[in-house]
């Protein structure tokens, strides 16, 4: 019978990471078989010691002792994950703080994470993907992250692959922890406690509950605060990253014959150490000096889960509940397109060449307002009610599922109602050129504006059936089958608070009230056929239907082959898809500033400004321009072909290695048009430039380049860069994983593990008629792919020690300006744990033991610069203390 059979693996082996076992290894690895059950399949059932499927298990207990203190770290542990999206790229960049992983560097939005096997909600504000503070780290119990394409049972978004989140289930007993990160340097501070009770047994009361509290802080850094961060001029390294909207401000007066451009305290060096002499009359501002690089953020979770047996069957019902605090700091609002008349007292009269008599635009950083704080605050509920059990022959599972993300965002200092800045300067009571009086700074107060931005709120609910069991034989042994069926409806709203949007340009936000909703029902067949006892083929569909845009059919192949005891070979076959997210369909279509600063290819070519076009260099030379994001309803899905081929070889109990090849096609895929591209060849996108003289004047209103003077001149009023189907991405590579472990008499066990991702090539075109573009070790239009990643252990366990070194390193890249090569980066960690007392588990270690900073980059499409924050680590040596007691 093919019952309550859960599929064992003998965790360490054939799991692709390759790890061997002890109880403080950093990935899961244990000395006898285990029975978990394995992502990637919906069919129940035993296999030795092997499986088909490229699954890396993280035990969660083993990594909070090797100092990972969120989920969000957890997945910089994975070789196979390109990128996070950190809480700290909310700054500048109106993320909401969401933390998101990128398994294959194909997107966040191309990875589906899953807690317990079923979907949570979709971030608010983006729906592409999981805000990975949601899922509490003191309830998981272990992390499966399935390497393959996955849409033949899961659905959309599993092209890069699967993380399933497994949470405790019979925990019976209680535990409290204390986590502690104290940087070397100032700033960074991090802080964590959670406690764990469950009530019950199973097995002899018939029902277990269990409770999970999770409260974390992260103290913020400042640029000031790290030495590689503090200042976008690195004219050694050919970096001068600054903004020609400094304090006190540069202005600009059109002439009959010609334009000038000054800034009155130019002569005597502007205002240092913010304001810079950089340009030839004017002054730049470091805004990247006044920023924050780590953003400070208070998270708390709670989850609890309650299992109760109902005769042969087992009723659960779990609910979660998050709630995260991100507060971005930047530098002063920028406003632009000030004019000023020869009425103002301020007027400088006697700059050198100006005309007393005709007007002149400003731009002014508002330094006397502070610095732009944003404040997001997101949450997210779940609740979930499972019925499982067997009927005859049979195993069911049966579900009911609720999920929400709701987001809003907002100012909670230093933004400036733009309008109201204008308006004081062009009556003469404000002084763009100097410090402020008292009773202008009672102005520019009065102008501050605080509230919320931004509000935005996602769900899915729904019901899962499905059944497995056994049919008849071959001669390998029975056929294992399952099918299941799944409907789920999704919701979607983003609104902005329209007036205070419209009067803070910087804050990038148009007035906007975008919702959609779909529905989607599915079918999934499965077998898995033993052909012979040495050969397994597995066989998989899935059949989806979106009241949006239709039906589509995704298939799976898979094999493994193990004609000896110690070797295995195994591959599959798969289509994919990815329909696009309710926010692409619909979402708000909205203009705000580039990632990158850069010169008008007309205006400014090269950085210089060409005045006989109409060139004016605050204006159009090394700025950030403004572009239209937003959704597109007439999207397609992504669709993909994966196919896999990897061998796992195991000499002793004690040795493995494993090796996996991996080729992704991809079509149709769904982003923002790069700016990039737009900028760097504007003949072939002249569509996607729209200039101040071809805009009408209400829709000039709201861009900073039309303002004041600049209003119908030449200037980029915006670029066009929605979501569109771009075209083609074309991935391969290996994945790499050996282990060995050995006891000695007198020195105790000793394991070795090595987890690796070779990229051997990743291209991709910005439109379907664009040639292809090489991204490994190369930084193109946002990011670069890093051809070669891994992640060593050195594990030490004797008596009631164990002590553990893990080194982590990411391969170089050429920058975005290729004058500049980015270096290797590697970060080493070492740490004891000491487990003699009854019940209390101690640990203690160094992060970052040598110290080492991120490698320079000269990229700009982060508001941190002179390192990429999205690659590295910017807290630095850290003393990392954390104590557990259970009860």
């Amino acid at each position: 019978m093919f019952k309550q059979k859960r599929m064992h693996v003998l965790i360490g082996y054939a799991i692709g990471v390759g790890v061997f076992a002890t109880a403080s290894t950093l990935v899961m690895a244990q000395e006898k078989i285990e029975r978990v059950e394995i992502t990637g399949s919906a069919i129940k059932r035993s296999i030795a010691a092997e499986t088909a499927l490229p699954v890396t298990i993280i035990d969660v207990k083993a990594l909070r002792e090797s100092g990972v203190t969120s989920v969000e770290e957890a997945m910089n542990t994975l070789a196979s994950n390109q990128t996070s999206l950190g809480s700290s790229q909310a700054i500048g960049a109106g993320t909401g703080g969401k933390a998101a992983a990128n398994l294959r560097g194909l997107g966040s939005n191309k990875t589906l994470v899953l807690l317990n096997g079923r979907r949570l909600a979709s971030f608010a504000f983006d729906s592409a993907s999981v805000d990975l503070n949601a899922i509490p780290l003191a309830a998981v119990e272990r992390i499966e992250v399935l390497r393959d394409g996955a849409s033949a049972i899961y659905g959309t978004d599993a092209i890069g692959g699967v993380i399933n989140f497994i949470t405790k289930r019979n925990f019976d007993t209680g535990e409290v922890a204390f986590e502690l990160t104290l940087p070397r340097e100032d700033g960074g501070g991090e802080s964590r406690w959670s406690l764990a009770k469950g009530f019950g047994n199973l097995d002899r009361d018939g029902y277990n509950f269990w409770a999970s509290v999770d409260s974390k802080r992260q103290d913020a850094v400042a640029a000031v605060e790290r030495k590689f961060a503090n200042t976008g001029v690195r004219l050694d390294k050919g970096m001068s990253l600054t903004s020609s909207t400094t304090f006190p401000g540069n202005f600009v007066q059109t002439q009959a014959a010609t334009t000038i451009s000054g800034n009155p305290t130019r002569a005597a060096g502007c205002a240092p150490p913010f304001s810079l002499p950089l340009a030839a009359t004017t002054c730049r501002f470091d805004y990247a000096a006044m920023i924050d690089i780590v953003a400070p953020t208070e998270t708390q979770t709670l989850m609890a889960r309650g299992n109760f047996k109902l005769g042969s069957s087992l009723a659960a019902i779990e609910v979660l509940h998050s709630d995260n605090r991100n507060v971005a700091r930047v530098a002063p609002d920028p406003v632009t397109g000030i004019t000023m008349t020869p009425a103002s007292p301020f007027f400088p009269t006697t700059y050198p060449g100006i005309d007393p008599a005709t007007n002149i635009t400003a731009g002014w950083r508002m330094m006397p307002a502070g610095r732009r704080t944003n404040e997001a605050i997101t949450s997210s509920d779940r609740v979930v009610a499972t019925l499982a059990g067997s009927w005859t022959a049979w195993d069911y599972n049966a579900g009911l599922f609720w999920t929400q993300s709701k987001a809003r965002d907002g100012s909670i200092d230093g933004y400036v109602n733009a309008g109201a800045i204008r308006a004081g300067v062009l009556a003469g009571t404000l002084n763009p050129f100097g410090a402020p009086t008292a009773a202008q700074q009672t102005l520019i107060d009065a102008a501050k504006m605080i509230g919320t931005a931004a509000t935005a709120k996602g769900s899915t609910s729904g019901a899962d059936f499905r059944v497995s069991g056994e049919v008849f034989n071959l001669p390998g042994g029975k056929i294992g089958v399952s099918a299941g069926i799944e409907a789920r409806n999704e919701k979607y709203r983003n609104d902005t608070d329209d007036a205070f949007v419209m009067a803070v340009p910087s804050m990038g936000r148009d007035a906007y009230h975008a919702s959609g909703s779909r529905d989607v029902r599915a079918l999934t067949l499965e077998a898995a056929l033993p052909i012979t006892k040495q050969f397994e083929l597995n066989l998989a569909a899935r059949r989806d239907n979106y009241s949006d845009f239709g039906s589509t059919t995704n298939p799976k192949i898979g094999f493994k082959f193990q004609p000896f005891k110690v070797f295995m070979l195994r591959g599959s076959a798969n289509e994919g898809f990815r329909a696009p997210t309710l926010d692409e369909l619909h979402g708000p279509q909205s203009i705000t500033f580039s990632a990158n600063a850069y010169d008008d290819p007309v205006l400014c070519p090269g950085g210089v400004v060409n005045v006989a076009a109409g060139g004016v260099a605050p204006r159009d030379c090394g700025m950030q321009v403004q572009a239209q994001l937003g959704g597109n309803p007439a999207l397609k899905p992504e669709t993909s072909k994966t196919r896999t081929l990897g061998i796992v070889l195991q000499p002793t109990s004690d040795m493995q290695f494993s090796l996996d090849y991996w080729n992704i096609d991809m079509a149709q895929q769904i982003a923002a048009f790069p700016e990039t591209a737009v900028m760097a060849d504007p003949v072939k996108y002249a569509s996607r430039i729209l200039r101040c003289n071809t805009l009408s004047a209400a829709v000039q209103a709201n861009l900073t380049a039309c303002q004041g003077g600049y209003a119908n001149g030449p200037g980029i009023g915006y670029i066009v860069t929605l979501s569109d189907n771009l075209g083609a991405v074309k991935t391969n590579g290996f994945d790499l994983g050996a282990s060995y472990a050995f006891k000695t008499d007198r020195f105790g066990r000793f394991a070795l593990t090595y987890s690796g991702t070779r990229v051997n090539s990743y291209k991709y075109q910005n439109s379907p008629d664009d040639p292809m573009k090489e991204n490994v070790g190369i930084y193109q239009d946002a990011s670069p792919v890093f051809r070669w990643q891994h992640v060593i252990g050195v594990n030490h366990t004797m008596a009631n020690w164990s002590t553990q070194l893990i080194i982590r390193n990411k391969s170089g890249y050429t920058d975005q300006d290729p004058a500049n090569s980015v270096s290797s980066y590697t970060l080493t960690d070492l740490l004891a744990t000491y487990s003699g007392f009854k019940g209390l588990t101690l640990t203690a270690g160094i992060k970052n033991l040598l110290n080492v900073d991120p490698p320079f980059s000269n990229q700009g499409n982060t508001f941190q610069v002179g390192y990429d924050p999205r690659f590295t680590d910017a807290i630095g040596r850290a003393v990392f203390l954390r104590g557990s007691y259970s009860f």
